[in-house]
């Protein structure tokens, strides 16, 4: 069983494989709803899904054939019932993309944000995953930028991420 995999996004190759990364996991999310952990310092919306085809409204009806983005497959897992939290910075770009976000949102989501001003760390954890790197959930991170991506399922650093994530930011004072 593959527990790490890396992602080198610099071109057209890496940039796929980010997408099969982010659509396998959320398909899994969606399906079977666990807490979603989404840390970067600046974020905005991508593309990820290529539902031209149809090939993944069984994830979503309503979709209909066209692109999927980032934001879309977030607010489905979260209607679904996974459970959201997203630390991020106070940055325009980040703002609108939440606000954006929980327009999509059921009234009885559970979606939950701060903002860290000195937020440096990156990734999206959950209890079968990380998803780990350089790179912000932006357009430029996914589609223009060299960075590099660790994808793990191994349970120790899984483990250690969930701890260090809970401990670290803490949801007290929370937007939602």
């Amino acid at each position: 069983m593959e527990e790490q995999r890396q992602i080198f996004l610099h071109g057209p190759l890496g940039q796929r494989h980010l997408r099969e990364i982010l659509s396998a996991q959320f398909s899994g999310l969606i399906l079977y709803p666990e807490l979603i952990w989404l840390i970067s310092p600046w974020m905005s919306d991508f593309d990820v899904i290529d539902n031209r085809g149809g090939q993944w409204s069984f994830l979503d009806p309503s979709w209909g054939a066209r692109m999927i983005s980032f934001q879309e497959l977030l607010a489905t897992a979260v209607n679904n019932g996974c459970p959201l939290r997203i630390v991020t910075r106070e940055d325009t770009r980040s703002v609108v993309f939440i606000e954006r976000l929980l327009a999509r949102l059921s009234p009885d989501h559970d979606m939950q944000y701060i903002y860290h001003e000195n937020l440096h760390a990156k990734g999206m954890l959950t209890k079968h995953f990380f998803l780990k790197g350089s790179m912000n959930y932006t357009w430029s991170g996914a589609n223009l930028n060299d960075e590099h991506l660790l994808f793990s399922t191994n349970n120790t650093v899984i483990s250690d991420a969930l701890i260090e994530f809970s401990g670290q930011y803490t949801f007290g004072d929370t937007h939602d």
